[in-house]
């Protein structure tokens, strides 16, 4: 449970620290629109409502800030994927929230093998649902999440040498191009396998 708690711990200050150094916003209450999958919502998590990574966050930046979780389990970034993150209701809530940061956590349920064939339009979409949130002139902070590591074995699902060897640098060179910032949640998880018991998805205990 130490080793939870620290992990936790270090995750939610990382995205504290990245977020109160650099805002830049002058407003009183700094708008935060979570975009993601199921690390996002909060799958597997006791009290998401409470625990996950958004309702943290916004625990830790205070009453200066209003962090809105629009994650949705098991979406995609791209369009053509077999639950594309476009199509969902919170992707139309993400955008009437008119934030002024944009957390994206995407592309894990893109290496699926379902997903494979369509890689060649991941970073025009990426780009895209960048663009969508800075129509009318807005200019939110945008922040790329890179996907946590998979530690399933040779699966058509959710597959760590198609994270990393196909996903990520799509993410990463996205960045680059749109002007994007980046945090590494791959390389902060490589070595926690113990914290994703189903291989997959982030299941950090809170102590209640």
């Amino acid at each position: 449970m130490q080793n939870l708690n620290k992990f936790k711990r270090l995750t939610g200050l990382l995205f504290a620290l990245n977020l109160c150094f650099n805002t830049g916003f002058a407003q009183s209450v700094i708008k935060i629109a979570c975009v993601g999958n199921s690390i996002t919502y909060g799958s597997g998590i006791v009290d998401r409502e409470k625990n996950a990574y958004p309702a943290q966050l916004q625990a830790m930046l205070g009453t200066n800030y209003q962090v809105m979780n629009f994650g949705v389990s098991g979406t995609t970034l791209l369009k053509k994927g077999n639950i594309p993150y476009w199509n969902t209701p919170a992707y139309k809530k993400a955008l009437e929230s008119k934030p002024d940061v944009v957390f994206i956590k995407l592309g894990t349920n893109d290496s699926k093998l379902v997903n494979r064939a369509f890689y060649a339009e991941f970073e025009n979409d990426y780009k895209e649902l960048i663009n969508s949130f800075q129509a009318g002139g807005a200019s939110p902070r945008i922040v790329l999440l890179l996907p946590v590591p998979s530690f399933l074995k040779d699966s058509p699902s959710i597959y760590d040498p198609v994270i990393k060897s196909q996903i990520i640098p799509r993410v990463r060179k996205v960045a680059y191009d749109m002007g994007a910032e980046v945090i590494d949640l791959y390389s902060l998880f490589t070595d926690k396998a113990e914290l994703l018991p189903d291989k997959i998805i982030l299941q950090l205990k809170v102590p209640q």
